[in-house]
């Protein structure tokens, strides 16, 4: 078969690289849907731990086919929002007043758009990217988001008060803390048996059928899977490559699109990523602000991938002030963000990859509890 024939490369007139970025953790630093629980939902940042933790689980470690792909904490969470009396104009307007944004973001998203195909896919949903958009001036073209609509779905009153119960019930659970390492067969904890007997019992079972069942299934959120689509999809539009592709996340369904980024010798960023995140990028990154990203990328812009190599293995401040680069307001702008200490930035080997991986996640915790919503009911 042959290749496609773009007659206006063959003219010079297109790009031969692109970025994509998963928002959530990079341009702004929480983790949106934690957050919006603990906002609407009795003990919901710990309800919203549980579905994360049982997703992950049932996804990375237990390898269920039809279950969970990385992303259905979104799924679970839609009916309790529901229940608790949420609807679409209370999530924008929490967001539209509640978002942070992480410094530097809107100029980075200003060069990425001035300079190359930019794109988002990002599990969050529509609300919070809107959101984000709307504070960062990120056109909304640009922007794949999970959807939601909670307008559409009228619980009955006996619905909404067994989702209620049942949120009661699980936030009396313990959520394990056993760390697994990924393709490696385990045995599951006490506790984590017990809290996926649960789910599976409420989401399987007893949800299923109701409306609550026809609200998560009508809920698309973009995971693991939909990312990795999303890719192909862009690369066939764009026809860039993807040693010509940037991708920019952190998020623990970002592992199967950095690790396909990776593997096509594209620049994978995993930026504050979670332990999964880290273990599919080539560079990660570990920050307060967004500055660092960008000097990488201008990096990968003029020089691909191996240039973005040599920086990583000399990132310090001597080399920083003295090395040429394609824009040197980046990297000023960079230095005079961090007049200490700088963004910390690991090229990520098989040796080193554990190592960073853990710390990474560990920095990821601690940045987002700066800025996640602090409880307004009974948490």
């Amino acid at each position: 078969m042959m290749d496609e024939v773009n007659p206006m490369a063959e003219m010079g007139l297109v790009h031969d690289k692109q970025i994509i970025i998963e928002p959530q953790g990079f341009l702004t630093p929480c983790n949106t849907l934690r957050n919006l629980a603990a906002e609407f939902i009795d003990r919901g940042a710990k309800l919203y731990d549980m579905f994360e933790r049982y997703d992950s689980v049932i996804t990375y470690i237990l390898n269920r086919d039809n279950v969970g792909n990385g992303s259905d904490a979104g799924k679970l969470l839609a009916p309790f929002l529901r229940a608790f009396e949420a609807g679409d104009y209370d999530l924008s307007k929490y967001y539209r007043e509640n978002l942070p944004v992480m410094p530097g973001a809107a100029e980075a998203m200003r060069y990425f758009l001035n300079t190359l195909p930019t794109f988002i896919d990002t599990r969050m949903y529509e609300h919070a990217a809107y959101a984000l958009c709307e504070a960062t001036d990120i056109p909304i073209s640009i922007v794949n988001a999970s959807t939601l609509e909670l307008d559409n779905t009228n619980l009955s009153r006996q619905t909404a008060r067994d989702l209620r119960k049942i949120a009661g019930d699980l936030g009396k659970l313990r959520i394990s803390k056993t760390q697994y390492e990924l393709n490696v067969p385990v045995e599951l904890d006490e506790d984590e048996v017990n809290m996926i007997s649960a789910l599976d019992e409420v989401f399987l079972k007893k949800l299923q059928k109701s409306e609550a069942g026809e609200l998560m299934q009508n809920t698309s959120m973009v995971g693991s899977n939909e990312k990795a689509y999303a890719l192909l999809d862009i690369r066939k539009g764009t026809q860039v490559d993807l040693d010509g592709t940037a991708y920019v996340g952190g998020e623990q369904s970002d592992f199967q699109v950095l690790d396909l980024v990776k593997d096509g010798n594209g620049l994978a960023i995993s930026f504050n990523g979670a332990e999964f995140a880290v273990h599919g990028s080539n560079i990660a990154i570990l920050s307060e602000d967004a500055t660092g990203v960008t000097v990488l990328v201008s990096k990968f812009y003029d020089t691909g991938i191996q240039g973005v190599f040599d920086l990583a293995d000399n990132w310090n401040r001597e080399y920083l002030e003295t090395a040429d680069f394609p824009d040197r307001n980046l990297v000023d702008d960079m230095l005079r963000r961090h007049p200490k200490k700088l963004p910390e930035v690991y090229r990520v080997t098989r040796d080193n990859v554990s190592e960073i991986a853990a710390k990474s996640d560990a920095f990821r915790t601690k940045l987002f509890k700066k800025y996640e919503k602090k409880p307004v009911k009974n948490n």
